[in-house]
């Protein structure tokens, strides 16, 4: 049976002599593995199409119950261009792909993933490549829902002007009520203005955008902490790495 589906290639490794195996996070599939027999052929439509990051439109069938699957087709839609960017944008991208494979499921669908993916791939991404990663992070939580408390104090209920963030709890508290037990991350007035300029701008917008460095840093050690405390297994992405290591600070 034929299947189309829109998503993002999150990996691609070889398959035997001339095959390849593409990791695809769909729209409608969810994220599931597809076997591309005979790419790398010389000859085959899908050379140079099946590279991690490349926005798909996908053609596909299965097998066996649907246990496996196998690519037909491929239209490319968007993605990184390496050619053109440089090589700190490209590694936030990658960090990206890392952070998506982490947070997925198999074969679970979530169609916003893919719209907020395709926001990111439509964006103009000439800020701040950390920042575009974080503000990805951040957005991200928000399309699953698991977006942590940070603005108002979990006791008392007042909106925070500073205080604490609990990140194995998930929620936040004033001076008065956080309880100095435990992971705790200071949250002062100007990174809580950083947070919520960041849940009312759309992620197109703020892929244009820089923070000051130790801003950033506080920023990044609420989404790590977030991250590390509510998925399993997760680790912070490798391809950060290839971000110059004076952009880290």
């Amino acid at each position: 049976m034929l299947r189309k589906d829109e998503g993002i290639l999150l990996k691609s490794a070889r398959q035997g002599e001339t095959s390849r195996v593409v990791t695809f996070l769909g729209r409608e599939s969810g994220k599931i593995r597809l076997l591309a027999k005979g790419a790398l052929g010389h000859k085959s439509p899908f050379r140079g199409l099946l590279e991690p990051g490349n926005l798909i439109e996908a053609v596909y069938y299965y097998r066996n119950g649907r246990s496996q699957f196998f690519l037909r087709e491929v239209h490319v839609r968007n993605g990184i261009r390496a050619d053109r960017e440089p090589l700190e944008s490209v590694a936030s991208s990658l960090a990206i792909l890392e952070l998506l494979d982490q947070t997925s499921y198999w074969g679970s669908p979530d169609e916003h993933i893919i719209d907020l993916v395709g926001e990111y791939f439509g964006a103009a991404r000439n800020g701040d490549p950390l920042f575009i990663f974080l503000a990805f992070g951040f957005k991200l939580l928000e399309v699953f829902g698991t977006m942590p408390e940070l603005f108002a104090c979990s006791v008392c209920e007042k909106p925070l002007t500073s205080g604490y963030f609990h990140p194995a709890e998930g929620v936040s508290a004033c001076t008065s009520h956080s309880v100095g037990t435990g992971k705790r991350i200071r949250l002062s007035a100007d990174l809580l203005e950083l947070l919520e300029r960041m849940a009312e701008t759309p992620l197109r917008d703020l892929t244009s955008g820089t923070v000051d460095r130790d801003l950033r840093k506080r920023l990044g050690r609420v989404l790590h902490w977030t991250y590390t405390f509510h998925v399993h297994g997760y680790t912070l992405p490798e391809a950060l790495k290839l971000i110059p290591v004076q952009k880290h600070h």
